[in-house]
């Protein structure tokens, strides 16, 4: 598999006390710029990765998820630091494509 340099840097992850599921992994672009790798409905509005998609990679590298659509927003919980670590590996290069 080729690794791709990320045009971004994860700068803090955010665990539910109760849950202890991951609900934010807070990035910043090369700009300085935040935002949530765990909003992927930018994937989707820029034609990267559809719902669908998305759960095939999800099931393909077997991390463990829960997709919420809130209102125009989809967002993603992840159910350990483990499956936010898989995530960023795998899933996290694909925001590569709409980093500037």
């Amino acid at each position: 598999m080729n690794i791709l340099e990320n045009k971004f840097r994860v700068s803090q992850i955010l665990i539910a006390r109760d849950t202890q599921k991951v609900e934010k992994i807070y990035a910043v672009n090369e700009k300085g710029e935040p935002f949530d790798l765990l909003e992927i409905g930018v994937l989707e509005h820029f034609h990267i990765l559809t719902k669908e998609q998305l759960q095939e990679k999800l099931d393909q590298y077997n991390i463990g998820a829960t997709l919420k659509v809130d209102g125009y927003r989809t967002l993603l919980t992840l159910n350990s630091k483990q499956d936010a670590n898989l995530y960023i590996e795998h899933i996290g290069p694909y925001f590569n494509e709409i980093l500037l």
